[in-house]
């Protein structure tokens, strides 16, 4: 497929410093204030391109300014070719380094022998004339470079109409349908008029294929609906609990395997701590029980202390009191009859009751030693069993105060993700539903009509094809935070953006229509790069947001125009382009303020350029034209 790209634009007249304005491959922006030539500059390129001006459509150029000679330098991949056009001339004069491009005059018309609109066709790759669909009744016209460029090349006057982006405003509204579509059919695929298949239409019934359209479009409300409802709930939840990644469900699958695999560790490691804590209490009470012991023993040494301190109490009374005996008077006659008293001999025992208190002693001093040694066992149980409480509080306070609230918190957060999964799951469906029944929808749609005509370009669209296209420009809505975009398709009938079943123009005003028309122009550029037979590999938009107003509570980031900026950036991405990557040439022309986060995402791309008048001969570049001011 052959590229060019507009490497600058370059105006002159005698005596007038030439006013240059060059372009990157990439992205480009114009911008600053009104009256400064922003839309000037589209008009001279236009000029370039082959414009002929009429009574009702004149070329906007003031001769007094003494400017009157218009450059144009593009670049291919074998050279340059450069086109140069005089005011008020009706021929274009073609030089450069390519080889494939005679140099020589062209004329306007496309009838001529050597017409600028071959040229144009040439540089993306047209090398052969081809004739496209007109009219329903089958006849046919000549694909010019003007058949096409209303697509990629959108002034100021057209970027907010209501009426298709694909649609040439140089028609009448009643004419534009099947040429406008052949085009696009001829881009996409190649096929020109000698390659449509036509065959009769077959009357249909009117009501019925009415109900079954308007049964679809019904359903793919409701699935709009929903889907609106799912993003906002998952939205919400977001808030509370912002998600660091995309919402693609094998991500967030990764993720919830991750807390899985983490809820797993910790509750293993609780487990190990519960049964650590199991085996210290049974510790615990192992040793509690051989405490008891030790204070039964205790008891008992107690009892048998007291024992023996009385038997040493019986027996130093037994032997005080044989000692005492010992000194009494022996009396050897009665006291009142003075007759002779017999007295049985005295039995001591002193010597017994000693031995056995000497025997006594030996087992208390016995009974001491084992009662210290039964208290020394006390205390060390005691002591154990106080390490061994403080080691399982100290487990048990760490799995009731940190693990288990990790636990807890691992827990919601795995409920949470998994709920984020079944919305993104129901949004997938939903989604895959949506494409289903729009894929239906144009089928329907692109049915033989019931009436007698005998050509319906429709027809010859590929299901498949659209579908793709449709796709490029979902991913794109997406991108600019557009509600609903889930929903959108091509509504065959009037070839325009249709969201949520409902058609551009019946829902958005003239702001929104502009984003819109200029959504759905990059998306034909960037699905022709990489899906269709030829591709003009640029596409050049007038104040495209010029008109559009979005609310003063939303945020910076999440505004349609930030999302747009952000994605037509991301192409041209320095660290995201290799060699071999080729996007294609985006020249936006727009006011400054409605850019002002531009130079926060533009960063220092090569690919991205940002071309300001500032309206101020003090600073920078006043406009467009050098040393003219306020002439728009």
């Amino acid at each position: 497929m052959a590229k060019f790209y507009i490497e600058k634009l370059v105006v002159t007249g005698n005596g007038r410093k030439p006013s240059v304005i060059e372009f990157c491959d990439g992205l480009n922006f114009i911008v600053g204030p009104s009256n400064t030539g922003k839309s000037r500059v589209v008009d001279c390129i236009d000029y370039l391109f082959g414009f002929e001006p009429t009574k009702n459509k004149p070329f906007l150029f003031d001769p007094a300014l003494g400017y009157d000679r218009f450059t144009l330098f593009t670049r291919t991949p074998n050279g340059t070719v450069v086109l140069e056009r005089k005011l008020g001339e009706n021929k274009i004069t073609l030089s450069g380094t390519d080889p494939n491009f005679e140099h020589g005059k062209y004329s306007l018309g496309h009838t001529a022998k050597y017409n600028i609109s071959s040229v144009w066709l040439q540089m993306i790759g047209v090398d052969t004339p081809h004739k496209i669909l007109s009219s329903q009744s089958g006849k046919t016209q000549q694909l010019t470079w003007r058949s096409i460029l209303h697509m990629f090349f959108i002034k100021q006057d057209f970027v907010s109409r209501t009426q298709s982006v694909l649609y040439n405003p140089d028609l009448p509204p009643n004419l534009t349908a099947t040429p406008s579509k052949a085009a696009v059919l001829f881009l996409m695929t190649g096929k020109d008029a000698n390659q449509y298949e036509v065959t009769e239409d077959k009357r249909i019934r009117t009501a019925k294929k009415t109900a079954v359209i308007e049964y679809i479009r019904d359903t793919v409300s409701r699935f709009a609906s929903r889907e609106s409802e799912l993003l906002n709930s998952r939205s919400r939840l977001e808030e509370l609990n912002p998600l660091s990644q995309d919402h693609k469900i094998n991500d967030l699958r990764t993720e919830v395997d991750t807390i899985k695999s983490d809820i797993d560790s910790l509750q293993r490691q609780i487990n190990m701590y519960i049964a650590q804590s199991r085996q210290l209490m049974s510790e615990i009470y192992s040793y509690n029980g051989r405490l008891a012991e030790c204070e039964t023993i205790s008891d008992n040494f107690s009892a048998l202390r007291s024992q023996y301190q009385s038997d040493i109490n019986r027996l130093t009374f037994v032997i005080d009191g044989n000692a005492s005996h010992t000194i009494l008077p022996k009396l050897q006659h009665c006291p009142f009859c003075d007759s002779e008293i017999s007295v049985k001999e005295y039995i001591s025992y002193i010597d017994t009751a000693r031995a056995e208190l000497n025997h006594i002693r030996i087992h208390l001093t016995e009974l001491e030693k084992a009662e210290r040694d039964i208290s020394a066992e006390q205390n060390s149980i005691v002591s154990t069993v106080n390490k061994l409480e403080l080691q399982k509080r100290n487990i048990d306070l760490g799995v009731s105060q940190e693990l288990t609230p990790q636990l807890t918190q691992l827990k919601e957060k795995l409920s949470f993700y998994k709920y984020i999964i079944e919305i993104n799951k129901e949004l997938e469906v939903i989604r895959e539903e949506e494409r289903k029944f729009n894929s239906e929808l144009f089928l329907k749609e692109t049915e033989e009509e019931p009436s007698d005509l005998k050509y319906d370009i429709n027809q010859f669209f590929d299901a498949e094809t659209i579908q793709s296209f449709q796709e490029k420009l979902i991913s794109i809505l997406q991108a600019c935070h557009f509600e609903g975009s889930g929903s959108a398709r091509i509504n065959m009938n009037i070839f325009d953006l249709e969201i949520s079943g409902r058609v551009k123009a019946l829902s958005n005003g003239g702001g929104y229509c502009g984003l819109l028309n200029t959504i759905l122009a990059i998306a034909l550029i960037e699905f022709l790069e990489e899906n269709g037979e030829y591709s003009p590999g640029f596409l050049i938009v007038d104040s495209p947001i010029t008109q559009l107003s979005e609310s003063a509570y939303k945020e910076k980031k999440d505004t349609l125009i930030s999302g747009l900026l952000k994605y037509l950036v991301s192409i041209y991405d320095s660290d995201s382009m290799s060699s071999s990557t080729s996007a294609e040439q985006i020249i936006i022309i727009e006011h400054k303020d409605k850019l002002q986060m531009l130079d926060d995402i533009s960063g220092n791309s090569n690919h991205v350029k940002v071309i300001e008048f500032t309206k101020d001969k003090q600073h920078g570049r006043y406009g467009f034209l050098e040393g003219v001011y306020q002439y728009e």
